[in-house]
């Protein structure tokens, strides 16, 4: 069905109109900002190349993007000093990914005839394991880090406490207001997961004594500060400078901010994300034998193939200690003394 008044030749227009229709199909608002951002980045370069005009555009522009990519380098931070980077292939391949999904989508409004990256080959890679899991010690060190007599430490605890004992994400975690938490049923409610999908997860009992303390000696002190009509937000944040929304939504910046630091305070060599104790939720409960389905549940994931990431990083410790602890395992390891019987003579 052709979409009226919208030109291949109106990139900003074309460009603004995907974004809407993304959005309105669920897709999360993070996600959105991404795909404009290497949308604007390729019709830009199109532009440069002399293409004004999408229906013109021929699969051997395409692949001179995709070699553009991997010629592509940048700096993070300012100076000569600096170090250039590349684009990782897993970053390519995303933003031809997302190249090819924008002409899908203008060919199902009738606005181009042919697709220009169908000829593209990218190779299905593995999805990538966490670089660390955050240890069970680790986990614990973490959680007791902020401190249980000040309103911004209980929420802290609180709200680390949340993310290792249900694996939601920040943005999730940012969206929870205080009716969707029911603590007598030991439940959460995410309402707004990731693309659009609704879920509930089980509250730990631990999680929700924290939770606890928090709603009724932090978040009264914290939330006191707000100016506009008190906020539903589970959640709030002591503000910017000037302190102008102290008491407001903690949003998702704020809760890794919030991680990282945690992370400095509790000692750890290096700061962690706050996805790192999702990847350390999904790995705790695989490696105590939990169903890999109920894993996916939990995690709102759509596909298992997904969840089965988080199996690989919990056979590999498996492994580990099957070498460390199994007489033919090649690792180290106490040996018993041999208790000879003695019905029978030594050798």
């Amino acid at each position: 069905m052709r979409t009226p008044h919208l030109s291949p030749r109106d990139f900003e227009a074309v460009l603004s109109s995907y974004v809407a229709a993304r959005r309105g199909e669920g897709l999360a608002e993070g996600t959105l900002v991404y795909r404009r951002l290497y949308l604007a980045h390729f019709l830009s370069w199109l532009k440069a190349e002399g293409v004004d005009d999408l229906r013109r555009m021929a699969p051997e522009e395409v692949h001179r993007y995709a070699v553009a990519l991997a010629r592509h380098r940048y700096r993070i931070g300012h100076g000569e000093a600096t170090p250039e980077r590349e684009l990782s292939p897993e970053t390519v391949k995303m933003r031809l990914l997302i190249a090819r999904d924008l002409f899908r989508w203008l060919m199902t409004r009738g606005l181009v005839l042919a697709d220009p990256t169908a000829s593209l080959r990218l190779s299905r890679s593995r999805d990538r394991l966490p670089r660390q899991v955050l240890s069970e010690a680790t986990m614990e060190t973490l959680l007791v880090a902020p401190s249980a007599l000040t309103p911004i430490g209980l929420r802290d605890r609180a709200a680390l406490a949340l993310l290792y004992s249900t694996g939601l994400r920040r943005a999730e975690l940012s969206a929870l207001d205080l009716n969707d938490v029911d603590l007598t049923e030991g439940l959460v409610h995410v309402r707004r997961g990731k693309g659009g999908k609704p879920r509930l997860v089980p509250l730990g009992q631990s999680a929700a004594e924290e939770l606890r303390r928090y709603l009724t000696r932090g978040r009264p002190h914290l939330a006191e500060g707000h100016r506009m009509p008190r906020t539903p937000a589970l959640f709030v944040g002591t503000g910017g400078p000037g302190r102008r929304n102290q008491g407001g939504r903690l949003l998702p910046d704020g809760v890794s901010l919030l991680v990282r630091r945690t992370c400095a305070k509790a000692g750890l060599p290096h700061p962690v994300m706050a996805h790192a104790l999702r990847h350390a939720f999904a790995t705790h409960l695989l490696r105590a034998g939990a169903d890999v389905r109920h894993v996916q549940r939990l995690l709102g994931h759509s596909s298992v193939v997904t969840t089965e990431t988080y199996t690989a990083v919990a056979v590999k410790d498996l492994a580990e200690v099957h070498a460390r602890s199994h007489p033919r395992g090649g690792g180290p390891r106490t040996r018993r003394p041999v208790r000879l019987d003695p019905r029978f003579p030594a050798p």
